[in-house]
C-alpha cells in the first residue's frame, strides 16, 4: 500500500483520500466518491482512540463501492494518546489487521488500508464495516447464549497458538508475559492507582481499595507466576463493545486489536466475564462456560492441561483483571456520560468477580485472612 498521508482529524478525511485510500488498499476498480459524511460513533468506547463511520455515496448511483466504511484515528485527548503510545497500542492493532488478521479463525474487520508513522505513533484504519451484525450494549451484558459464542470462538483462536508463540504469525508479536514488560506495567497500575481512587474509590469497598493497592506492589511477582503457564496469541480487550453477533447463525466477529500479543489465553475469558456478563449471569453460567472453553481447547490439539488447572488459572488471571480498569480509570477521557458509565460498571463487575473467586489467593508472598475480605 502507498502512504497517503495520515489524516489528523475528520475533516482531512476528504472524498479524494478515501478514494485514494480505497484504491491503494487493493481495490484499483473504486469508483468517484461523490461525497462523504463522517459521523463519530462509539463514544466511551472507543476509549483509546477515534472510531469513525464514513457514509460514502458515489457519481456512479449503481456502484458497487462500499456504503460506509470504518475509520480510525488517534485520540485527541493528549494524555491518552500518550498512554497508548507508552504501550505500543495504535501500533499492535496496526501490526495485527498487517500481519495476523487472516491467519486467526476469529473474524474481524476487512482491512481496506492501514497506515502507521513509527516516530510520531500517528494511524489510520479503513476497516469494513460490520453494521450488518448486531452489538450488545456492555451495559446490559451478554446473554448466557452470547456469552458461550464469544467463549467458544476465542477458544479457537487461543487453540490454534496454543505453546505455540515462537511461530510465525505471531512470532516476536508483542509478548505482555516477558519479564522485562513487567516493570513498565508495574509503573503504569502505580501511576494510575491514585487518580483512579479519587475517581472511583466510593466503588472499592475497603477490602479491594486494600487487594488494589496491595497487587500493585505485588504485581510483577503475579505476572512471573501467571507467564510460568501457557501461553498463546490473545485479543487482549476481549469485551462485549468490541463484538459483533450474528441473529440467525454462529457468525461472529470482534474489532479493536489494540492490546493483543501473546499472554494467558485465560486472561480473555477472565476479563470478558468479569467485565461483560452481569454479576448473576456469571455464577450461573461461569463453571459451564469454562467447560466449554477447555473442551474447545481440547478439539484444537491442546493436550496435558486439566479442566482444573484450567480452573486455577481462571482464578489466577482474575486477579489481574484489576489492570484494566485501574489503569484506565486513572489515564482515560471520561468527559462523555457513557465513557463515565461504562467505567463504572466495568469496575463493579470487576471487584465482584475478583471477590466471588476469592482471586486474592493468588497474592504472592502474603497471607490473607479470608474473613476480611
Amino acid at each position: 500500500m502507498v502512504s497517503l498521508g495520515i489524516p489528523g482529524t475528520e475533516s482531512e478525511l476528504t472524498t479524494d483520500w478515501l478514494a485514494r485510500a480505497l484504491s491503494d488498499g487493493g481495490d484499483s476498480d473504486s469508483p468517484e466518491i461523490q461525497n462523504a459524511v463522517v459521523e463519530e460513533i462509539g463514544s466511551g468506547v472507543g476509549l483509546v482512540g477515534k472510531i469513525l463511520r464514513c457514509h460514502l455515496s458515489y457519481r456512479d448511483v449503481d456502484s458497487a463501492g462500499p456504503q460506509t466504511v470504518i475509520v480510525k484515528l488517534p485520540s485527541s485527548h493528549p494524555e491518552t494518546a500518550q498512554t497508548a503510545r507508552t504501550l505500543g497500542l495504535y501500533y499492535r492493532e496496526y501490526a495485527y489487521y498487517r500481519q495476523v488478521a487472516h491467519h486467526v479463525p476469529v473474524r474481524s474487520p476487512a482491512l481496506l488500508y492501514g497506515d502507521f508513522d513509527d516516530s510520531s505513533h500517528r494511524f489510520v484504519l479503513v476497516l469494513e464495516d460490520l453494521r450488518e451484525m448486531a452489538s450488545v450494549d456492555q451495559l446490559d451484558g451478554a446473554s448466557p447464549e452470547q456469552a458461550k459464542t464469544a467463549i467458544r470462538a476465542v477458544a479457537r483462536l487461543h487453540g490454534r497458538y496454543w505453546n505455540k508463540v515462537d511461530e510465525p504469525p505471531i512470532s516476536g508479536f508483542h509478548d505482555s508475559t516477558s519479564p522485562e514488560r513487567r516493570p513498565l506495567v508495574r509503573a503504569v497500575y502505580q501511576a494510575s492507582l491514585p487518580a483512579a481512587l479519587n475517581r472511583f474509590g466510593h466503588l472499592f469497598p475497603d477490602p479491594m481499595r486494600w487487594l488494589a493497592e496491595e497487587y500493585g506492589r505485588s504485581i510483577v511477582e503475579h505476572l512471573d507466576a501467571v507467564a510460568a503457564g501457557s501461553r498463546t496469541f490473545s485479543h487482549g480487550d476481549f469485551r462485549l463493545d468490541n463484538m459483533f453477533f450474528s441473529a440467525d447463525s454462529d457468525d461472529f466477529a470482534v474489532v479493536d486489536w489494540q492490546v493483543c500479543g501473546i499472554s494467558s489465553g485465560l486472561y480473555d475469558v477472565a476479563y470478558f466475564l468479569s467485565s461483560s456478563v452481569a454479576p448473576g449471569v456469571r455464577r450461573e453460567i461461569e463453571r459451564e462456560v469454562l467447560s466449554e472453553y477447555h473442551q474447545v481447547l481440547r478439539s484444537t490439539g491442546v493436550e496435558d492441561f486439566t479442566f482444573e488447572e484450567c480452573w486455577r488459572s481462571y482464578r489466577q488471571v482474575m486477579l489481574g483483571c484489576f489492570l484494566t480498569p485501574i489503569v484506565a480509570g486513572g489515564q482515560l477521557d471520561f468527559s462523555s456520560d457513557r465513557s463515565l458509565q461504562l467505567a463504572e460498571v466495568f469496575l463493579t463487575r470487576t471487584l465482584t468477580a475478583i471477590d466471588d473467586l476469592d482471586a486474592h489467593e493468588f497474592l504472592p508472598g502474603r497471607y490473607i485472612d479470608d474473613s476480611t475480605l
